[in-house]
């Protein structure tokens, strides 16, 4: 990808070329990290470089994702989608990556944890973290994706599932509407959300067995799956047979305490009426001994999936359980987690996610989110030789987090650190040098200043490496400051640019 940034100023001074061409074949990589104060031209920089970038094909297409925090970040030509809560399209962040090394059902557990605490006020708590993913494991499970087996990660279109999710002992049926009452008269019930007849698994038997069971394309579980899962063990597990049976026990071990310590008390006193003391404190535990025995026979007969015990063990604390429902709320509420996909146009080059109406967190997580799907992608794509994919961030500010710092270990900097070979690129505005995390700035081959706050020159002139005297030379929408890192290159000098299109009209009217 080549296109014209502008005229070099300089050249006259020192003998350099007059034009300044970007080219991705002789840069570092294709990031872009462009810095300048509100109102000096970075969303028209922006489209004029997908412009220019567009209008010199390089012998292969080149989509853009462009993420419009704002709503005014429009190019001609692209196909838009907007996102908000009650769009009918969203992203489903529970996409697994089938690669056997660098997807898999733990790692995209992880990146929903990871993406979740960078993207929230308050980062979820140890335990909530150890309940969300073992709720993602049993849902995962369910779905047919197992953890630990790399061949289960990928869909295939010839496989089905049960269209019940196995969890709440439904056994959805084939039901004609002609037989409809039928079916009802036999026992069977009507779920109005997957608009199916259904039993209990155990009730399958005589007359109902003339209807198969019913089956569905084989998918990925989205949030709101995992919150049906996590509402019905929060209710099966602390509200149903099964946690009487504890509260039985804890009951029982209270009294068995006392009862070692009367005993162990009167031995040590070596009282006289010893034997008196041991029977009456065994007299306490029979009561609470049969109420334990009869909650755990009540379990017993209530177990049905034979996942009980292990779901009772993993989900041990209601409190826990319960903020993690009411997490998972929240997110579902949000209304960017939906199975339909954004119906961009596959033929247009540039895709513009139009997220303006989205909170600042919604608008935080849609993107890393979506950044993270990008880039699984692109990991399944393949190598490449040049740029075939950009993701385009004003306000660049609004994604970056603590993570993304010296180690890049955000989604971010991830990207940026490893999209190169994949063939992608991202092109990110930002007002202030201060608000750049160190991992972005030195994976960034390109960088342009479109003119600062005399308030952030002196921190610029430190953290870019850049001469002040250029800083005061840079005239907003008629000149900007450019450093391209080219291949094979030991120093790569800032140089002035004019701001001119190939008529030597100015970019910004």
């Amino acid at each position: 990808m080549k296109f014209k940034l502008g005229d070099n100023l300089s050249s006259a001074h020192d003998g350099s070329e007059a034009t300044i061409h970007w080219d991705s074949q002789k840069l570092i990589n294709g990031h872009v990290l462009i810095l300048g104060s509100s109102g000096v031209g970075k969303s028209h920089t922006i489209r004029q470089m997908i412009r220019r970038a567009l209008a010199n094909p390089s012998g292969h297409k080149v989509r853009f994702h462009v993420f419009d925090v704002h709503g005014d970040l429009d190019v001609v030509g692209a196909s838009e989608v907007q996102f908000s809560e009650s769009a009918a399209c969203g992203l489903n962040p529970l996409r697994v990556n089938p690669d056997p090394h660098f997807g898999g059902v733990r790692r995209c557990i992880q990146t929903f944890l990871r993406i979740i605490n960078q993207s929230s006020r308050t980062a979820l708590g140890v335990k909530q973290e150890a309940v969300i993913s073992n709720l993602l494991i049993d849902v995962y499970r369910e779905f047919g994706f197992d953890i630990d087996t790399p061949a289960s990660w990928r869909l295939n279109g010839e496989h089905t599932r049960p269209a019940g999710s196995g969890y709440d002992n439904r056994l959805y049926l084939q039901v004609p509407i002609a037989e409809k009452d039928e079916a009802k008269a036999l026992g069977a019930r009507w779920d109005p959300e997957k608009r199916l007849w259904w039993c209990h698994t155990e009730r399958y038997i005589g007359k109902l067995k003339r209807w198969r069971p019913a089956y569905m394309a084989r998918t990925y579980p989205n949030v709101g799956d995992v919150l049906t899962y996590a509402k019905r063990t929060h209710q099966e597990r602390f509200l149903g047979t099964d946690q009487k049976a504890i509260h039985a026990l804890q009951h029982l071990n209270k009294h068995a305490q006392a009862y070692q310590r009367k005993l162990l008390s009167a031995l040590r006193q070596q009282a006289p009426n010893g034997p008196e003391l041991d029977a009456e404190a065994r007299e306490m535990l029979v009561a609470p001994r049969q109420a334990a025995v009869d909650a755990f026979t009540r379990y017993a007969e209530s177990i049905r999936t034979g996942r009980e015990l292990e779901s009772l063990l993993k989900y041990d604390s209601p409190d826990v359980l319960k903020s993690v429902v009411d997490r998972l709320n929240n997110l579902k509420r949000t209304g960017i987690f939906k199975d339909s996909p954004p119906p961009f146009e596959a033929d247009k080059p540039v895709w513009r996610y139009k997220l303006n109406a989205l909170s600042h967190e919604e608008k935080k997580m849609f993107v890393l989110f979506t950044l993270q799907n990008l880039f699984a992608g692109a990991m399944e794509r393949g190598e490449c030789n040049d740029v075939v994919e950009v993701v385009v961030l004003d306000e660049l500010g609004t994604y970056t987090s603590a993570d993304d710092g010296d180690d890049g270990d955000g989604i971010i900097g991830k990207f940026c650190r490893e999209s190169r070979k994949f063939g992608g690129a991202f092109w990110g505005a930002i007002q202030s040098p201060a608000s750049v995390p160190e991992s972005l700035l030195s994976a960034s081959a390109t960088k342009m200043i479109l003119g600062l706050d005399e308030s952030c020159w002196r921190q610029a002139v430190g953290k870019l490496r850049i001469e002040r005297t250029l800083l005061e030379q840079i005239r907003a929408h008629a000149t900007m400051a450019v450093q391209m890192k080219e291949k094979g290159l030991l120093e790569n000098r800032w140089l002035r640019i004019s701001l001119t299109d190939g008529d030597e009209r100015k970019l910004h009217n």
